[in-house]
Parts: C-alpha cells; sequence; structure tokens
C-alpha cells in the first residue's frame, strides 16, 4: 500500500500562489503552468522521501543576467532551511546548487528557462526549483549511503513552514537586488560556500565562482549555465541518496 502524506500548512506572501501537485517532478509542472499562470506561481510536491518545490519567476533582463537569479534561489532556499533546523549544525553549499547539512548532501536547486531563448533576449519566464530528501525511511541500512541526509532524521520544522520562508526570502532578496546590487544577494551566497573561507577570498564574477588560491592565483569553476547541466546530485526521480 502507497504512503500519503498530510498537505501541509503553506502560508505564502501576497505575491505568490501555491499549487500542489501529485507530479514528482514540480519544476517540469511548474514550467508547464508558467506561460498561464506567471510570475509567483509556487508548486509543491510532497511524498515518501521528497519534497520538491518550484517557483515561476519573470525577468525583466536578458538571460545572461537573468540567469544569475539561480544563486539568489539558492541563497533563499539555505537560509530557509537554516531557519528549520537544530542551530548547531550548518547549512552549506556547493557550486552551484547543491545543499549540504551537517556535511551531508540534502539536496539541490535547478532552474528551467522558457524554450528558444537566446542568451540576449529576455526570457518570458524561468523557474527555479529545489528538491530535498524529506525523509531515507525506505532504506534498511541507513549507514550505507553516509554521503546523504534527510529532513527528517536532521530534526527540521514540517514541510510547509520551510516552503513559506522560502517564498519570504525570495521576496527579500529580490528587494535587495533592486535597491542594493546584486553584491547583496551573492554575499550572503557566498557566506554559505563549502568549505568555508575568510570573506574576500570568494567572489562571482558573472555567471562563474571565483576563488583565490594560496599561491596567489586563482581557480574559476564552472559557468552556471554549464554547472547547472550536470546536476550529479540527482537522477530522474530525484535527489540521489
Amino acid at each position: 500500500m502507497s504512503q500519503t502524506i498530510a498537505p501541509a500548512r503553506v502560508d505564502l506572501p501576497p505575491a505568490f500562489t501555491l499549487h500542489r501537485s501529485d507530479a514528482r517532478d514540480a519544476l517540469v509542472e511548474a514550467a508547464r503552468l508558467a506561460p498561464d499562470h506567471g510570475a509567483g506561481l509556487l508548486v509543491m510536491h510532497e511524498s515518501p522521501g521528497l519534497l520538491a518545490f518550484a517557483v515561476v519567476l519573470e525577468p525583466e533582463v536578458p538571460l545572461a543576467e537573468a540567469r544569475r537569479a539561480f544563486l539568489l534561489g539558492m541563497t533563499a532556499l539555505a537560509d530557509a532551511l537554516a531557519a528549520h533546523c537544530p542551530p548547531e549544525r550548518p547549512v552549506r553549499l556547493e557550486w552551484p546548487d547543491r545543499v549540504i547539512y551537517d556535511a551531508a548532501r540534502l539536496g539541490g536547486g535547478r532552474l528551467v528557462v522558457a524554450p528558444g531563448c537566446a542568451e540576449d533576449q529576455v526570457p518570458d519566464w524561468m523557474v527555479f526549483g529545489a528538491e530535498l530528501i524529506a525523509d531515507r525511511d525506505q532504506i534498511a541500512e541507513p549507514g550505507l549511503y553516509p554521503h546523504s541526509t534527510s529532513l527528517k532524521e536532521e530534526g527540521f520544522d514540517p514541510a510547509g513552514l520551510i516552503v513559506s520562508t522560502f517564498a519570504s526570502y525570495m521576496m527579500l532578496y529580490f528587494d535587495r537586488w533592486t535597491h542594493d546590487g546584486f553584491d547583496a544577494v551573492t554575499n550572503r551566497y557566498l557566506m554559505r560556500v563549502d568549505p568555508p573561507l575568510l570573506r574576500g577570498v570568494r567572489r562571482i564574477e558573472g555567471d562563474r565562482l571565483f576563488e583565490m588560491t594560496p599561491s596567489g592565483g586563482g581557480r574559476r569553476f564552472a559557468a552556471l549555465a554549464e554547472a547547472l547541466a550536470a546536476q550529479d546530485w540527482r537522477d530522474e526521480t530525484g535527489p540521489r541518496l
């Protein structure tokens, strides 16, 4: 007999509209609905082992710049998780899309853009999505997967609170981007990049992460579009265990 999950209460800011979905891939479902529903639609899916949610965005700048909203989404996701977990353990990020909790993989973020949009064109819509390991109850021996963890095992607050806080942080960081510039967002993102380094050692250059090395040189990570195409933290069913 399949398990069912009682719908979590979700209190979203007025700019968002909640759409609960049985489809496991909330990102694909949000992209399907995006042309008709527009910005602020938030698709949420809960099932045994998976919490997934995705929000539709309508950028006003060309794709090459608009894609950086992915970093804003990851910052909002990390901050929301940090607000609803035991405080003694850190929520960290690995460039650009992995979420790490207490050194174990918890899930990650994704991005999809309206088809046919060139880098110098303004997308009709984009969707930022998050997928998190809700539980690992199906595993007979959790020790077989030491590199991952779940919301349930780590004592996170209910899913509805995480999603509600994520939406609030999204609004906050878009406001900061508008009024204080994108550095106001990336500084928060960089604070969570793993492993922790002194402030100023890392910075965002365009759509790349740059990290100074002890020798005085530097390392440039894969461009955002290239890195997001890999996403080896998940498979077709969701986050890997």
